[in-house]
């Protein structure tokens, strides 16, 4: 269980152990939170016993064919307050060598604004999941040259009937 921190930037990487570039780097996949709220209720909230995955931002567990839900099958209707990501994390299991499944929470508490009347505009919120030391250099390196360096004929622009040429190599037509 872990918690984001945007004083740290904090972000999470994962690594494959068996996988590395030509510098010897593991290759991973590295997550970064983006906006991001837990919610504004105390520890004793009655919702947050049935959800208790909302406490935190991120989970890791080895997956399970059977775990699919994080507050457990039926949350809603389920007496059983026993189920989900809290207790799966609480049995402690290896994470090493194995399949993993990182459950990600994210979540907006929103404070209506005027601006949010009749509809709400749009409130962006997410994450992003990147490769990590996969390229032994960068994939930019080997972009294809501009297609927009025109003909010296190109350059040319009438103005009043006049041409003049456009200083560099860049040029729009008008």
């Amino acid at each position: 269980m872990r918690d984001c921190n945007p004083m740290t930037a904090r972000h999470w990487i994962v690594r494959n152990t068996r996988s590395g570039n030509r510098t010897g780097q593991l290759t991973g996949y590295k997550l970064v939170p983006g906006s991001n709220c837990l919610p504004l209720a105390r520890s004793e909230a009655k919702f947050l016993r049935r959800a208790a995955f909302l406490k935190h931002n991120l989970w890791v567990t080895k997956y399970s064919h059977d775990e699919v839900f994080p507050g457990g099958e039926f949350p809603n209707q389920n007496p059983r307050v026993s189920e989900g990501l809290a207790t799966w994390v609480k049995q402690n299991r290896s994470l090493e060598e194995t399949d993993i499944v990182l459950w990600y929470v994210f979540g907006i508490t929103h404070v209506p604004r005027l601006e949010d009347w009749p509809v709400m505009p749009v409130e962006r919120i997410g994450f992003m999941l990147m490769p990590h030391g996969f390229f032994n250099c960068s994939p930019a390196v080997d972009v294809p040259p501009n297609t927009c360096v025109g003909d010296s004929k190109d350059n040319d622009v009438k103005d009043n009937g006049a041409s003049k040429t456009i200083p560099g190599a860049l040029a729009a037509k008008l």
